[in-house]
């Protein structure tokens, strides 16, 4: 916790270990989405969920619900696509206002997905309509629990460890301190070959 801290400040966190300790194992689930997030980190070292069936399709369009442990979107396939998405345009970009004019809207040979709302919540938008095949997806981090921290690659344990770090540090209102960590989180991170 001290990589970059002075002596002086040591003392502020020695204080009361058990409560430090405490406080590092309850921002864990949030370090690891704060570094899954990261579109530069490789998604074989992600804990990552699929769907295969769900979706309502009408006007052109295929609405599917996203999952409760939805982080980052990886890729999605509809049937009658030529090719899977890999790329997903934000809610009120300029391809979202493409997408909802019938005239403009993509076809099969270069679908599009865009994130939307609706009743139930957040969704994804498909553009031409068609039979969900697969959607690919890394899942949130919900809780700490040993078996959960397995799911993620040894090699991004490092970035997730400063990643707690920035967390705790906010915590104690060192934010000076805390961007360090956040920024060594970011240099440490393995590199997409």
């Amino acid at each position: 916790m001290n990589e970059i801290g002075e002596e002086e400040n040591l003392s502020l966190l020695s204080e009361d270990t058990v409560k430090l300790a405490e406080y590092i194992e309850s921002v864990i689930p949030d370090a690891i989405n704060l570094i899954a997030q990261d579109e530069n980190v490789s998604i074989a070292l992600l804990n990552t969920g699929n769907m295969t069936s769900g979706g309502t399709s009408s006007e052109g369009c295929t609405v599917i619900p996203l999952p409760q442990d939805f982080l980052r979107f990886v890729s999605l396939r509809l049937s009658g696509w030529k090719r899977e998405v890999q790329r997903i345009s934000p809610f009120g970009s300029e391809d979202y206002k493409i997408q909802h004019n019938a005239v403009t809207r993509s076809g099969v040979n270069k679908p599009s997905c865009v994130f939307a709302h609706n009743r139930t919540g957040l969704c994804i938008e498909c553009f031409p309509s068609g039979e969900l095949q697969y959607f690919n997806y890394v899942k949130s981090m919900t809780d700490s629990s040993d078996d959960s921290l397995s799911n993620y690659g040894e090699s991004l344990m490092p970035a997730i460890c400063y990643a707690c770090a920035y967390l705790v540090y906010n915590i104690f209102e060192m934010p000076n301190v805390a961007e360090q960590m956040l920024k060594i989180a970011v240099q440490v991170l393995p590199k997409i070959q």
